[in-house]
């Protein structure tokens, strides 16, 4: 499992400058050898971990690129770290089949696998109100273990 920049420092995402310092210093009084009692060699690559870390993280754009990098790879697994749980797409975002029974259908954000995230007008129909006026429906991808929110609105049919 990788560690983030993050947690070899032991500090939060929205860690200040001093902060990061702090985490540093003490980062690095706790891992030296002479308190450790480990061999110089698992020091050694102990200490670099914590110096690369605090270099990224104690410059603004190499943060900022860092924290990008994260989100992506986060987003890959099939996590999203906004808070929100799961990525939300609009039903707009799919393409409709235009049989007489409609698909909607989407590649997959993670694994990438074409048409693997799908919805029947049936899926549609089991949706819950979004507080909004609209809907959504939670949905898997069937390639790979993501689940997605879908938001919609219920369409007017016109009378001719």
């Amino acid at each position: 499992m990788n560690v983030t920049n993050y947690e070899i420092l032991g500090v939060g995402h929205d860690a200040s400058t001093q902060q990061l310092k702090v985490a540093y210093h003490q980062k690095l009084l706790a891992t030296h050898p002479d308190k450790t009692g480990d061999s110089a060699d698992d020091s050694k690559v102990l200490i670099s971990a914590i110096q690369e870390a605090y270099r990224v993280l104690s410059n603004a754009q190499s943060r900022e690129k860092y924290d990008e990098d994260l989100k992506t790879s986060f987003k890959k697994q099939g996590f999203n770290i906004t808070g929100a749980g799961l990525d939300v797409y609009t039903l707009e975002s799919f393409q409709c089949s235009d049989d007489e029974y409609p698909v909607w259908t989407r590649n997959c954000p993670r694994c990438s696998s074409e048409n693997s995230i799908e919805l029947k007008e049936a899926d549609l129909e089991m949706g819950t109100p979004d507080g909004l006026g609209g809907y959504q429906i939670m949905v898997p991808c069937l390639s790979c273990s993501l689940w997605i929110t879908v938001l919609y609105e219920e369409e007017d049919e016109e009378e001719e």
